[in-house]
């Protein structure tokens, strides 16, 4: 399979063999197309929290599905598009040091098929 990443930013991933890889950045752009509101929530003991509300009309720059890809979304696009079975979301950073003692960043991919039965 073919790792496209979508995300705007290069991705930190450790391959199935344990090398620390960079997925760099697609020039394509993806995104919401959205109306947000804004409003508060409280809690049991009247504390009031900010709440904003997206109402989603479009999911713009995802290309269709093609055989044999997977394509690395922000996990807001990937949520909207309702568990495609190939797209997949940035998930569970972590900081570990390479194999010069070097920080990274380093990210795990996620994704959600929602298999619900009413």
């Amino acid at each position: 399979m073919k790792l496209v990443n979508l995300t705007k930013q290069p991705l930190m991933l450790y391959d199935t063999e344990g090398a620390l890889v960079e997925v760099p950045a697609d020039a394509r752009h993806v995104g919401l197309a959205a109306v947000g509101e804004h409003s508060t929530v409280e809690d049991a003991k009247g504390h009031r929290f900010s709440l904003n509300v997206q109402y989603v009309r479009e999911v713009k720059g995802v290309p269709e599905p093609e055989e044999g890809i997977v394509y690395v979304v922000p996990v807001e696009v990937a949520m909207a598009l309702g568990g495609r079975e190939d797209v997949a979301f940035p998930a569970e950073e972590a900081e570990v040091r390479d194999a010069e003692g070097q920080l990274r960043r380093v990210t795990h991919l996620r994704r959600i098929i929602s298999r619900l039965v009413s």
